[in-house]
């Protein structure tokens, strides 16, 4: 069956409208000054990093590891996650600044310093903790950085830093309980801190979307990029983390009691 003119005529005015967007808020509509850093002012160099992160996280590293004993980490990770820890809390403090001394309405704020830790998916390759390979890390270490990389070169301030200093804060709780996990087995009280660390993230998600869909309504100028932008990264990231949840703490905990109760049952008969 023939496809209709009028159909085809509009089809190409939507691909037409897509790539018009794209260079007029990412190529023509830029800051100068973020424009002056290395991975914004270049488009392709960040998506090869993706790819790179991507291949190797799925399979490059568990084909390299597929023979071999799971490294020791532990002497890295410790260190790591406290350097991750101060990082974090200088770009917390860095952002609240930015909120507390500029416009919130002024979309040209300077910033300081972008951050978005994507290589701890290495670790668990590294290690062979394949349970904690998870959709999650995968997607949420692929996307970010691409988002973030239009969102700085289109609205680098003040809307949009409400976000990073959320998710600043959140990553110093995060890698504080990553810290405490890599000393080790015999450290039992970061057990109980996994479930709140998901609380905290999926309770950043639902700050960011109220605050972003705010905006608006109290006279601030959102860009149909910067509004949609950051309402997607924000949902899309709470129904992965409800999802994550609800699979970790509610389906597991349901089968972890039904194993307990059955070897329960199973010890008593054996005893008769």
């Amino acid at each position: 069956m023939a496809v209709s003119e009028p159909c085809v005529r509009s089809e190409y005015n939507w691909v037409q409208d897509l790539a018009d967007t794209y260079h007029r808020n990412l190529i023509e509509k830029t800051d100068p000054i973020v424009m002056q850093w290395p991975l914004v002012s270049r488009d392709r160099l960040n998506l090869f990093i993706v790819f790179c992160y991507a291949m190797f996280v799925n399979v490059i590293g568990p084909k390299m590891m597929k023979n071999r004993k799971p490294f020791d980490l532990r002497w890295l990770m410790v260190p790591y996650n406290v350097f991750l820890v101060i990082v974090n809390f200088y770009v917390f403090i860095e952002f609240a600044k930015i909120r507390l001394y500029s416009d919130p309405k002024d979309s040209c704020a300077t910033l300081n310093l972008m951050n978005d830790p994507n290589t701890y998916r290495i670790f668990f390759v590294l290690r062979k903790k394949d349970r904690q390979l998870s959709r999650l890390h995968l997607v949420h270490h692929s996307t970010v950085p691409i988002l973030i990389w239009g969102l700085l070169r289109s609205e680098p301030g003040g809307h949009n830093t409400f976000f990073p200093l959320a998710n600043a804060f959140v990553h110093c709780v995060m890698y504080t309980y990553y810290a405490i996990s890599a000393l080790g087995d015999d450290v039992t009280i970061h057990l109980k801190f996994k479930k709140y660390v998901t609380m905290t993230q999926m309770t950043q998600f639902v700050l960011v979307l109220c605050y972003i869909a705010s905006r608006p309504f109290v006279g601030c100028n959102l860009s149909p990029m910067s509004l949609g932008g950051n309402l997607f990264l924000a949902g899309f990231f709470f129904v992965l983390f409800c999802n994550f949840y609800w699979n970790e703490y509610v389906t597991n905990k349901e089968q972890k009691d039904q194993e307990i109760k059955a070897a329960m049952i199973n010890g008593k008969k054996k005893l008769k």
